[in-house]
This record gives structure tokens, sequence and C-alpha cells, in this order.
């Protein structure tokens, strides 16, 4: 169970820095040779959507239940849409528009797992919450009784 959630956060992680390295990249030339610029059209579109995937796959290795699995949609979706983009921009095939396709593929096959099974995954640790957040059923602890300034040996 450990190993796909390993799986689905390094996939979207992969797939985002895929696309958003991709998408910096020219995609096609205009028929006088000169490449069309980085950044331009499908390629920002392209990049904004591979730093939303980034930041997903992030939120899905840090959230548990309802977060993980709402994050994970929006890793799928932003993926969707990005292998949408690639594969219906106007121009050629080039290497990074091909890169751009894959890293979509890959955040897809990331946040779908994380949409359907997250909720069942290990969470990080309470440790670092806030006391508040934490259950307060250590009524039985004797340091916690000290602190409070009970006498727990009576």
């Amino acid at each position: 169970m450990r190993w796909r959630f390993g799986a689905a956060v390094l996939a979207g992680l992969f797939g985002g820095a895929l696309v958003v390295w991709g998408a910096g990249e020219a995609w096609d030339t205009d028929p006088l040779g000169s490449a069309a610029g980085a950044g331009e059209g499908s390629g920002s579109l392209a990049g904004s959507l591979g730093a939303v995937v980034l930041a997903g796959s992030a939120v899905v290795a840090v959230t548990r239940a309802v977060g993980r699995r709402l994050a994970g949609l929006l890793v799928a979706v932003a993926g969707a849409v990005t292998v949408y983009v690639a594969a219906v921009a106007d121009g050629g095939w080039s290497a990074w528009r091909v890169l751009v396709l894959a890293g979509g593929v890959l955040a897809v096959c990331g946040g779908v797992p994380a949409a359907a099974r997250g909720h069942r995954w290990p969470s990080m640790s309470q440790r670092y919450d806030a006391p508040s957040a934490r259950d307060e059923s250590h009524e039985s602890d004797p340091w916690r009784a000290l602190d409070r300034g009970e006498d727990p040996t009576l």
C-alpha cells in the first residue's frame, strides 16, 4: 500500500516537472523558419498546468483523507487538460511537445489513484500538529497530571 502512495506522488511530481520543462521551450517553427517563442500560446497554458500539477502532488504528499482525494482529483484534471492542450496545439510535433504530453499522462497516472484510494494511504505523523488539533484524551498520563499541578501518586 505504501509503494502506491510513493508511486502516485512521484508520478505527479515527475509529470509536473516534465510539463514545466517542455512548456518552456519552443514547440514548433513557423513557415519562415523562426522558432515560436517559448511561453506563447499553448506552451504558457501547459506551463501553468504543470505548476498546478507540481503543487497538487506536494499537497497529496502532506494531507490526509479528503484533502488528499481533492488534491489527487486536481492533479488528474490538470494532467488531463495538459494532455488535451498538447494534443490539439497548432504546429508540428516536436520533442518538447511530446515531453509535455508524456508529463500530462504521468500526472493523470499519479492523480487518479490519489483521488480514488488516497484516503486509505498512510499520512504524516501528528507529532507537529498544534496542541489544540491533537486528541486531548491523555487524562491518565502522569506527566500531564504534574503539569496541571496534581499529584499522580495519591
